[in-house]
């Protein structure tokens, strides 16, 4: 296997193979293919010479040499396909596979030359083709093993040939296998041509396999920033993959906090627990981060005689020789260093420091950005508890009001002309939606700041919505709108917060019949694939297609809606999303204006007892708490008295 000391493969754990053993599986396939093409060729090369060398050459031994090519490779082809299809990430398999391949090829060159000529033989530069594949694809510390192998051959035909063991074949009359001079000359330039050809292989591979490093380490860099806000999983990431690339034997990330007096650990790779708790946190004492700091690059190039080390012991002890830091920049300057640790021997270079730098751009985004999302939850949080309290505030002097004017409505304070009836029933009207605006923002603001917790419950969902469209029955009758629902005879059991699912689908089933002047609501259930859906379908006013993105988003009301009269907030199905989301569902719709709306939830079913299900602990299931709203001020989830006093905010 490519080991990270060889190609610098940055492959953290679990995260497949690197592009080089990618590279070695998919090359056996174009050898294989080769060699179909290089047996054929010496198969037609022993004709070739049985027509025009007959007694120079003799055309069997050729001839078996490219039949056992041909065959060898049959087998070659089967064994790749049993890897690719049994074993595609068994890159071992490959590699040896790899080698079995060489080893036989070089097994029929060997036959071939000592049936061509021996030392004389033209087949002996076929060795230098394989030599530069060899050096390509297997690791770099058993090429030049290969390379030794090609002169060692020639030399044991050219040795058995001199010795009388092989018989010569003479392709020039004047035969030469037997002048020591000559063959030692040949196999000199031969062996020397084997070893620069397989150093210059080498060389370039190497530089091609770092940079192939490199970029998959920036890849890698940019998608963990991308993809997740776990500061420290990327930043554990980031050290890992610059540890990999640059073979060294660790990295580390160490931060600085906003007064400048600690600068600590983020993250490590490599490092031991010991040497980790041993380095001073505090800034004054830590010479080397403020070093780097101020000048962007350090290289330590012996950490016992740096007096920047501090406790130059305890890093030998951990077999560190070298560190070379690099600054990490933020929007307002420096915030922390990236370090890499050297063991004896190695040797930090220049495109060290640049992949280094290149890396801890990437950690400074990844910093800055989980900084910002943090100041963001913050913000958001604290809006949500400062509109919670405000709204909380507003409740008792709008309840009072209402009183007041329920007093005078009633002719308590005294009779009222029709004027003055007329205002009273205004300002009633008023206040309700003034009620329902600061009950609803109640329900948002607790469930985005985090402030309730619910325990679930296995229900049959069946029951409670049957429960909730009766509820409604009376409202749909006076608007001459039928409620009907459609179940099927099993139970429909989910985990969740009864007060919860209440307050969804007297929101939808609220919805559905306020928009609906006259015709039909139906609510739909049914269980699959491990979920229950529900359906709640009107043949109301329907929504336009330009408001369906923006419906789930908080004060949104459609244009239909606000133009037909009927009072809402626009917050209703912002609640309802949030709840369903809270307990792992999901919801979506489906309208068109004018012919009406379907609202479409689903939820995991609860596991069937009967076939070994359990019951959760509070806080398991499915519930992501605590982002559920829907609650008053004393954690109690709120459900209208009934049906006319709904608060099914609008669409």
């Amino acid at each position: 296997m490519i080991s990270p000391a060889d190609d610098a493969s940055p492959v953290p754990r679990g995260r497949g193979r690197s592009f080089v053993e990618q590279e070695l599986a998919n090359s056996l396939g174009w050898l294989i293919s080769l060699r179909w093409v290089a047996g054929a060729a010496v198969v037609l090369a022993s004709v070739v010479v049985r027509v025009a060398l007959p007694e120079q050459l003799p055309a069997a031994p050729i001839l078996l040499v490219g039949a056992g090519i041909l065959l060898y490779n049959l087998v070659l082809s089967w064994v790749l396909a049993w890897l690719q299809r049994s074993r595609p990430e068994a890159t071992s398999g490959f590699e040896y596979l790899v080698r079995a391949q060489v080893a036989l090829d070089w097994g029929a060159m060997t036959v071939l030359v000592a049936s061509s000529g021996g030392i004389e033989s033209p087949a002996i530069s076929f060795f230098l083709f394989h030599i530069t594949i060899s050096s390509l694809l297997l690791p770099h510390q058993h090429v030049f093993l290969y390379v030794t192998l090609a002169p060692v051959l020639v030399g044991g035909v050219a040795v058995l040939e001199y010795a009388g063991v092989l018989p010569h074949v003479s392709l020039v009359q004047a035969a030469r296998y037997r002048d020591p001079l000559y063959v030692g000359a040949v196999l000199v330039f031969f062996a020397t041509s084997c070893y620069v050809m397989a150093y210059f292989c080498v060389s370039i591979a190497k530089r091609l396999r770092r940079r192939e490093a490199e970029l998959k380490g920036l890849y890698d860099g940019v998608r963990d920033v991308t993809s997740t806000l776990d500061i420290t999983a990327v930043l554990e990431r980031i050290v890992e993959a610059a540890a990999r690339v640059l073979t060294c034997k660790a990295a580390a990330i160490r931060l600085i906090d906003q007064s400048h007096s600690q600068v600590e650990f983020a993250a490590s790779w490599g490092l031991s627990d010991t040497y980790r708790d041993e380095v001073p946190a505090e800034y004054a004492r830590s010479t080397l981060d403020q070093d780097t700091l101020r000048s962007g690059v350090v290289h330590v190039t012996d950490v016992g005689g740096d007096p920047r080390v501090f406790h130059p012991e305890l890093a030998r002890d951990e077999r560190i020789a070298s560190m070379l830091s690099v600054v990490i920049k933020g929007r307002t300057g420096p915030i922390g260093v990236l370090r890499a640790y050297g063991a004896p021997g190695h040797v930090f270079n220049a495109e060290d420091v640049a992949y280094l730098q290149a890396m801890a751009a990437h950690g400074a985004v990844a910093i800055e950005n989980a900084k910002a999302y943090r100041l963001l939850a913050d913000l958001d949080r604290d809006k949500s508890k400062f509109l919670r309290i405000t709204t909380h505030e507003l409740r008792s002097p709008v309840r009072v009001t209402e009183s007041l004017l329920m007093t005078l409505a009633e002719g308590y304070a005294g009779p009222l002309t029709p004027e003055q009836q007329d205002v009273v029933v205004r300002a009633q009207r008023r206040l309700a939606s003034l009620h329902e605006l600061i009950d609803d923002l109640l329900d948002l603001a607790a469930g985005k700041a985090g402030l309730e917790q619910s325990a679930p419950e296995r229900l049959d969902l069946g029951g409670l919505v049957a429960e909730i469209i009766d509820r409604f029955r009376p409202v749909g009758a006076a608007k001459g709108v039928a409620l009907r629902l459609d179940q099927p005879p099993e139970a429909l059991h989910l985990i969740a917060d009864r007060r919860d699912l209440e307050r969804v689908f007297v929101n939808l089933v609220g919805n559905a019949v306020k928009y609906t002047a006259r015709g039909e609501v139906r609510v739909r259930m049914q269980r699959g694939d491990g979920r229950i859906r529900v359906d709640v379908a009107d043949s109301g006013i329907g929504i336009p297609k330009s408001a369906l993105p923006f419906l789930f988003n908080e004060f949104y009301r459609a244009a239909n809606a606000k133009a037909g009269g009927e009072p809402g907030t626009g917050l209703g199905l912002a609640i309802v999303k949030l709840l369903v989301v809270r307990h792992g569902g999901e919801i979506a719709v489906e309208s068109e204006e004018g012919r009406g709306t379907t609202m479409t939830v689903t939820w995991p079913a609860a596991p069937d007892l009967a076939q070994g299900g359990r019951m959760p602990d509070a806080g398991e299931g499915e519930l992501i708490p605590p982002s559920a709203p829907g609650y008053d001020e004393r954690g109690r989830a709120r459900l209208p008295a009934a049906p006319s006093g709904g608060r099914a905010a609008g669409r």
